[in-house]
């Protein structure tokens, strides 16, 4: 039960505590706009604010949270609720996968349901094991090891409402996947591109480097065929090479 507010500097503060979670706000802006909408509601109860300052509180919060999907787009982060695959920089295989929080090795002979775990601190992100101790630490989307290495966390999955939704790799639904993505983001319909970018991204392709998708250029592009996408590598081990 949340501790009853008696003055309107200390409700502030505990609202603004709220909206400085960077974490979340960033992580995972739905959820964070559900949590300000809370916390904004909560303030209503002691009569403390007027209407127009609620008003403004949850401006604040909206504003906060479309900034976060803009961001998402230039920042790339760990998402609790996907699946990756660690593979080394400069490395074509995988040396494991963490799915939803759990790490698992590759080749794992252990009888543990997982060799590994994601924990979050409040200022980082760490993966500890169950034997050894810590493996390493998430930056973005990499694992910076603790013996220095540096490996490359790669998407190939994420749950959402309850369902994995995995890549896509028929070519045809890919092009059309990234027309619709293109159609929300001129739209400013942030959300619908959020869902269309990430598809995207745990998809086994990449936009291709010799035309870039211009429309004007790769009807005729020799590397993709037109297609203004090439296959990429995610570091499955039954498609990499060493």
């Amino acid at each position: 039960m949340n501790k009853k507010l008696t003055s309107k500097p200390e409700a502030l503060a505990r609202w603004n505590g709220s909206l400085r979670n960077e974490h979340l706000r960033l992580s995972n802006p739905e959820v964070y706009l559900q949590v300000m909408r809370m916390a904004t509601a909560d303030l209503q109860a002691p009569d403390l604010f007027d209407p127009l300052e609620l008003h403004d509180l949850c401006e604040q919060a909206q504003a906060a949270y479309s900034a976060a999907l803009e961001e998402q787009f230039a920042r790339e982060l760990y998402y609790r609720a996907s699946s990756y695959n660690v593979v080394p920089v400069g490395g074509h295989r995988r040396i494991g996968c963490i799915r939803q929080g759990n790490y698992y090795k590759e080749n794992r002979t252990e009888s543990f349901s997982c060799d590994g775990m994601v924990i979050q601190e409040p200022d980082r992100l760490r993966v500890v094991l169950r034997t050894s101790g810590e493996l390493g630490v998430i930056q973005g989307l990499q694992l910076i090891g603790a013996d220095g290495r540096v490996y490359r966390l790669v998407e190939t999955a994420r749950m959402i409402e309850g369902r994995m939704l995995q890549g896509i790799d028929d070519p045809d639904a890919y092009r059309v996947l990234i027309d619709l993505a293109q159609e929300a983001f001129e739209e400013k319909e942030w959300a619908r591109y959020r869902l269309f970018r990430d598809r995207m991204r745990y998809s086994p392709f990449k936009c291709c480097s010799a035309c870039c998708d211009s429309f004007a250029q790769r009807e005729d592009c020799e590397i993709c065929q037109g297609q203004g996408f090439v296959a990429d590598n995610l570091g499955e081990p039954g498609c990499a090479e060493d």
